[in-house]
């Protein structure tokens, strides 16, 4: 599919959700309720702020101090802060996503590795899978020693790009090779191409003493986070106006990367995703709703191990967060059924919209959003 269909297609989802003519009420209630029924699934407290475009269409926040300005720690959250440093770089001209980490760090040759992409990588497909030792999160080690250590000591459990197996040593080793491209510390890089053009303050690689762990050791906020997820749904513009990156660089983290390839580690419930089939990757996030009926990839999102879970949905035009700070794990499910409420309120309504609206452009949005009673996965009961 082209990229002008691609924007097409979007936009006319747009206009059917009635998205940017006008702020919509929904009757979120069943959100709430998921929330407030398992609030034991959220130590510590959670806060949860979503927008339809810049509309900010629902809150909550219980059951401790958790809030917009709350600095948490983001476990694989960072995986899309990452993804944006590395694919600045490429659009600099710095690397191909394509190019092998040998090309970079000729330890990696030296070892037998050292044609894994850059790529391969951050999809979740290098191979390059340790579940003994956790070199990218080693709070004592650098990021050179730890990329050292993963060149010397981490197998190849699979060749490279044929199965998906999540894990950290891929980002990590692509994060020396930003650094040796271009002569700075990942923590000078993450703030001169990161959080400094998307204004994101209270936002670091500071979660491990030595260790920037690019997979998972960023700290931030939901205020802050809703910036870089707004920059996504605006198609690389920072808030600002500026162009942080271009449209075909962000489609990047709407490219499937994974589909069709057997799992050979995923963490996802099962029965508990949109359109019934496990999320595939993309680069350095998920591809949470990839719709089987037009292909298009429709949300995407990269939760965290401590609990906080931001998406994207270009479908109704969402950018969300939930976030939480919790050592015991994150509530993946719950989230998901809270994500599912959100979704089926605004599908509703816009049907009843389309019920009663007689514009021309009434026609699209009826087939996908109104074919049916629901038109995404149903939660199991407990």
């Amino acid at each position: 599919m082209n990229a002008m269909r691609l924007v097409w297609v979007h936009f006319a989802s747009c206009v059917a959700l009635g998205c940017a003519a006008r702020a919509q009420t929904y009757d979120f209630s069943a959100a709430t309720a998921q929330l407030s029924n398992n609030l034991a699934l959220y130590p510590g407290g959670v806060f949860v702020q979503v927008f339809q475009d810049d509309t900010e269409i629902f809150t909550y926040r219980g059951g401790g101090a958790i809030g917009l300005d709350t600095q948490v720690r983001l476990g694989s959250c960072t995986k899309w802060f990452s993804s944006a440093i590395v694919l600045r770089l490429v659009e600099r001209g710095l690397f191909n996503l394509d190019d092998p980490i040998g090309n970079y760090l000729p330890i990696f040759n030296a070892n037998g590795k050292g044609h894994v992409t850059i790529r391969q990588c951050f999809s979740m497909t290098s191979g390059l899978y340790e579940t003994d030792v956790d070199y990218e999160t080693a709070q004592t080690l650098t990021l050179t020693q730890s990329v050292n250590r993963i060149a010397l000591n981490t197998p190849l459990a699979f060749p490279p790009g044929t199965q998906l197996a999540y894990e950290g040593d891929g980002m990590q080793v692509v994060g020396r090779i930003c650094e040796v491209v271009t002569d700075k510390d990942w923590h000078t890089l993450a703030q001169d191409e990161l959080f400094t053009p998307l204004g994101l303050t209270l936002s670091d690689y500071r979660n491990w003493i030595a260790n920037p762990g690019i997979p998972g050791g960023a700290r931030s906020t939901a205020r802050t986070f809703q910036r870089f997820l707004r920059m996504i749904l605006r198609n690389g513009l920072a808030d600002d106006g500026s162009l942080y990156l271009t449209s075909r660089t962000v489609k990047e983290w709407f490219t499937n990367q994974t589909r069709g390839l057997p799992e050979y580690d995923a963490p996802w419930p099962p029965h508990a995703y949109p359109y019934g089939a496990r999320p595939d990757y993309g680069h350095g996030s998920w591809i949470l709703a990839h719709n089987p009926t037009n292909d298009l990839v429709e949300e995407i999102t990269s939760p965290g191990a401590y609990g906080t879970f931001p998406w994207v949905d270009v479908k109704r035009r969402l950018r969300g967060i939930i976030e939480m700070n919790s050592a015991v794990g994150s509530p993946l499910l719950n989230n998901l059924r809270v994500l599912d409420a959100l979704r089926a309120e605004i599908d509703a309504s816009a049907c009843h919209r389309l019920r009663t609206n007689r514009s021309p452009w009434s026609r699209w949005g009826r087939s996908s959003n109104c074919a049916g009673p629901r038109a995404h996965w149903k939660p199991p009961r407990t």
